[in-house]
């Protein structure tokens, strides 16, 4: 156990370059193309561009040859695709770049289920398969939940916020639980509309829970609620960012009659992605095990102090620049 808390001491130092591009490069949000059927053979498109794709360089969804404007119609929203989209190819258009940013293809027909695609930022083009299956739904809400949790800093500097408070295995298997059963709670109820809440001051917040972390460890009090009851910390913010993570589902949507089956592989991802974070951060902390052999207790003492001044520093920095930049798009200004 003390070769594991000489060496967590260390991976919060190897974290302060993890999380310096961390500020600039938070939302990682795949591009969200939903394509309804208005009426038979009649399609209208909508595109959920995340803020970090610049202005210039905004994309653009590529019709399949067949698809026409219909007469009336005015902008490139709306098309007319004789004999559907079934087997057809559809492709996203940047006018200078593709910012390494993945596509999330959704199909929602007047009759039937929805079809629905995950594709990686090295392929730009969806071939609409002609018969979905649950399958598709399974696989990509995974996909799309592991990929928002690991593109997430600001969860991932919460998460490893609580393992720098809890310590030790046990309290960090209660603390980790808490946040997972807090956030699944919120995120269903969010998704299904049960609840609904303004988004900016949510992620506002959520950063704020990343900065009282920061603060509650530069303090080093260990006897404080922070640290002696890390699960109700975990818990009441977790419920934060299960809100969260319900406003990246939001701008996808729930796949049309798989609405629960979508919901819970969402979820699934998430919690998948977390685990994988965590087992990397064992994993480091087990390499660095055999490297560091500090025995001196006040040499111990020394080193968990300096680090969890720089902990704070590494988790603070960001979570305030991130405090800022999301209280000003409150609309006061």
């Amino acid at each position: 156990m003390r070769a594991f808390a000489t060496c967590i001491q260390a991976l919060r130092v190897l974290l302060l370059l993890a999380t310096s591009t961390a500020m600039y490069a938070h939302d990682a949000r795949p591009v969200a193309v939903t394509l309804t059927e208005l009426e038979p053979a009649l399609y209208q498109v909508q595109l959920v561009v995340p803020p970090s794709v610049e202005p210039n360089n905004q994309p653009e969804l590529v019709w399949p040859s067949h698809c026409i404007t219909p007469v009336g119609a005015t902008g490139t929203n709306i098309k007319r695709c004789a004999g559907g989209l079934a087997g057809h190819a559809l492709q996203l258009h940047y006018p200078e770049f593709n910012p390494s940013l993945a596509a999330y293809y959704r199909l929602v027909p007047q009759v039937g289920e929805s079809v629905s695609a995950m594709l990686p930022p090295t392929k730009d083009t969806w071939t609409v398969p002609t018969q979905p299956t649950a399958g598709q739904v399974i696989r990509d809400y995974s996909v799309l939940g592991i990929e928002h949790i690991l593109f997430g800093y600001d969860h991932l500097l919460f998460v490893f916020g609580l393992l720098v408070i809890a310590r030790s295995a046990k309290r960090i298997v209660l603390t980790v639980t808490g946040f997972t059963v807090a956030h699944s709670i919120t995120l269903s109820l969010s998704a299904l509309s049960v609840v609904t809440v303004p988004i900016p001051p949510v992620e506002a917040t959520i950063a704020l829970s990343i900065v009282f972390l920061a603060y509650e460890i530069s303090r080093q009090q260990q006897d404080s609620w922070t640290y002696r009851y890390p699960v109700l910390v975990s818990f009441s913010f977790g419920l934060l960012h299960g809100l969260g993570f319900a406003s990246a589902l939001g701008e996808i949507g729930l796949a049309a009659q798989e609405a629960v089956l979508s919901l819970l592989f969402f979820n699934v991802g998430v919690e998948l992605g977390q685990l994988a974070f965590i087992a990397a951060v064992a994993a480091a902390v087990w390499l660095l095990a055999k490297m560091l052999r500090v025995e001196a207790t006040s040499t111990q003492s020394t080193l968990r102090q300096r680090s969890d001044l720089v902990a704070s520093y590494v988790i603070g920095i960001p979570a305030s620049y991130w405090l800022l930049e999301r209280v000003t798009q409150f609309g006061w200004w």
